[in-house]
């Protein structure tokens, strides 16, 4: 019988030697993720347009996990920048097996207020960086013949919400972007998968729950509250609860899963 602490031992180095890069990983979910790659043994790679978050990010992770983390600052919407930062990369490494693409943003604006400006930053943030930085990693990928590509969605893909027309739509065209991409990189064995986190309680929850609150004429707090009364598991998600499925689809516990979108919400889209 293996014992516990053999098992949890295992667990602990499964990326070990493993590469992974995380966009928008100086804050939120996505420094939840550096960090859970990084205690697991793997070598993290930061990008964020945030410089001076992203080279902070970096040095707690070399620290306190006693890996090599890198810190990038870069637009996931500039083809150069992230070709730039690929080569940056595998100079360094000489290989990325894990790039989680979770860079995003959020503005809660109704749709007849909703500029051209805002609707292009967000598409070019949320829906095209996406697909910039795995067109980019994707031959990385291929020629070594492995690789784990994760998508941040949302459950705003699934459903709509008031004033998130430009999110909802970007959220939905990341789970398309996913589905066909995990068709071409399958023969290459590299899966693509999408992960879709309900009401995660994160900086940019409290930004929703701002722009929510001053459309509605609700005091600050009030959609939080709400959604935790009316989430079935009555909790909001903690950003462990979504690095652990996250962790999952990078692991080789999921090779033979690919072109999924699983949520991660608590029974949010059951209500």
């Amino acid at each position: 019988m293996i014992s516990s602490d053999a098992m949890l031992s295992a667990q602990t180095a499964r990326f070990k030697g493993k590469v992974a890069v995380i966009t928008g990983g100086a804050q939120g979910l996505g420094e939840g993720f550096a960090l859970r790659f990084a205690r697991e043994g793997a070598d993290v790679v930061v990008i964020d347009l945030q410089h001076e978050l992203c080279e902070q990010v970096a040095a707690r992770l070399c620290d306190d996990c006693g890996v090599d983390a890198v810190a990038i600052s870069t637009s996931v919407a500039d083809p150069d920048a992230i070709g730039q930062a690929i080569r940056q990369i595998t100079g360094r490494f000489g290989h990325i097996d894990i790039w989680v693409n979770n860079a995003g943003i959020y503005r809660g604006t109704a749709m007849e207020e909703l500029s051209m400006q805002e609707w292009q930053m967000m598409l070019d943030v949320n829906y095209t960086g996406v697909f910039v930085c795995t067109k980019s990693v994707a031959p990385v990928m291929k020629a070594q013949a492995y690789g784990r590509i994760i998508n941040m969605s949302s459950i705003a893909g699934r459903t709509g919400f008031k004033n998130s027309l430009a999110y909802c739509s970007n959220k939905a065209a990341v789970i398309g972007l996913t589905r066909a991409s995990a068709m071409d990189l399958a023969p290459y064995g590299i899966t693509v998968n999408a992960v879709c986190p309900g009401t995660i309680m994160t900086d940019m929850i409290r930004k929703v729950d701002a722009d929510i609150c001053k459309n509605e004429g609700w005091p600050v707090g009030t959609h939080i509250t709400n959604k935790e009364t009316q989430i079935p598991m009555k909790r909001l998600g903690s950003v462990e609860d979504v690095a652990g499925v996250v962790a999952f689809l990078a692991s080789d516990d999921s090779s033979f899963v690919t072109g999924q979108a699983i949520e991660v919400d608590g029974g949010e889209l059951l209500i």
